[in-house]
């Protein structure tokens, strides 16, 4: 009986233990990953724009079409726009794509 006893504890401390180190390992995956790190430069582009939706736009610049895109731009920094309208976006670029700060309406001097 003792045998059984003792071969049942050894069971639940090595269950025990294979728990703890299964928690660890996930908890290690869970960490969130690096996130890219803008360029030092903030950058900015006048254009015309030409189409678009809620958190993008395409700008007519000289004889080129750029989009951005800025999904998680908060209202403050986001004018509301029509087609044809002169717009300023203010951006970071990333390895990721460009990383817009601001949407501003019309020409900024």
């Amino acid at each position: 009986m003792k045998k059984l006893v003792f071969a049942a504890g050894l069971l639940v401390i090595s269950l025990t233990a294979c728990v703890r180190e299964n928690q660890t390992s996930e908890n290690e995956q869970l960490e969130p990953a690096e996130i890219e790190q803008p360029t030092d430069t903030l950058q900015e582009v006048t254009g015309v724009a030409i189409d678009g939706a809620m958190n993008s736009v395409y700008l007519k610049v000289g004889d080129d079409t750029i989009e951005f895109n800025y999904p998680d731009l908060d209202s403050e920094h986001r004018a509301a726009w029509s087609i044809n309208d002169t717009l300023t976006v203010r951006y970071y670029e990333t390895a990721d794509g460009d990383s817009v700060t601001e949407v501003i309406n019309g020409t900024i001097s």
